[in-house]
């Protein structure tokens, strides 16, 4: 791991590889989040050509969670890919004293990931080295006290550095935006067919996830806390009247706990 330099600093985003349709992107309708308000976002840097393709979320010391289709093709090297901890401002050096680019150490998919389908999109990254926890990196909290699981019908948040608009311009700080969830027979309904389960979709007229926010988190907020329920997978377009699908991280943790060695710690 090793402190972000301004010769990284000044990162500009590019898409992740595609899915079944259009890659879930950046924020729509959102707005600028707060300096650091989410310390467990992650971005992962194409080294070579120095741009931030994919977003993820920091789970503990050693391990990020993200989506498996942002670790295909070329980014399945370790050796391309980055790890950007604790930013905001993409063009910055100062405003992020914590900010670190950190080396993966291996990418874990998940041994069912469809890319035609898109289904258990998703993966660890595991780091060389474990991250030192300060205000400004730390990790989200897994829903492991909720036995439901599902958190259908409920507002996630969504952060992100992608595009603004379909094909648009990506954001230099991170943003977010405020989403809707709702249930797989419903989201079939609305005119994604094929939703499992296992997949957590979400709308909000005029309001997406959009280019380049693939592996990004969807947090719920409870009692202060927030807790890592989804991923971004993939939409059609952005801010459509279809819904987007996300991974929904409460079916997989057994798969998470098994793959890292031992089950995540949650939060404090």
């Amino acid at each position: 791991m090793r402190k972000l330099t301004a010769a990284v600093a000044g990162l500009v985003m590019a898409v992740c590889p595609l899915g079944i349709a259009a890659p879930a992107q950046a924020v729509v309708g959102g707005r600028e989040a707060r300096p650091h308000q989410y310390p467990f976002m992650v971005g992962l840097v194409d080294l070579t050509e120095r741009r931030v393709m994919c977003g993820g979320a920091l789970i503990d010391e050693r391990y990020v969670l993200t989506a498996a289709h942002c670790l295909t093709g070329s980014y399945s090297d370790t050796a391309r890919v980055g790890v950007l901890l604790g930013d905001h401002d993409l063009t910055r050096g100062d405003d992020s004293p914590h900010a670190v680019l950190a080396t993966p150490a291996s990418f874990l998919t998940h041994p069912g990931y469809d890319p035609a389908t898109q289904r258990d999109d998703i993966a660890l990254v595991r780091l060389a080295e474990p991250v030192v926890f300060n205000r400004d990196v730390r990790p989200v909290a897994l829903p492991v006290r909720y036995a439901h699981g599902t958190f259908d019908h409920t507002q996630v948040e969504a952060p992100g550095w992608g595009t603004t608009s379909f094909g648009g311009r990506t954001s230099d700080v991170l943003r977010t935006v405020v989403l809707g969830t709702m249930s797989s027979p419903t989201c079939g309904a609305r005119g994604m067919s094929g939703v499992t389960a296992a997949q957590l979709c979400t709308y909000a007229p005029g309001r997406d996830t959009c280019q380049y926010d693939s592996g990004g988190p969807l947090v719920h907020t409870i009692a202060g806390t927030p807790y890592l329920v989804g991923l971004v997978s993939y939409g059609k377009g952005c801010a459509t009247d279809t819904p987007a699908v996300n991974t929904r991280v409460w079916s997989y943790l057994s798969w998470i706990g098994k793959t890292a060695g031992k089950p995540p710690r949650r939060a404090s």
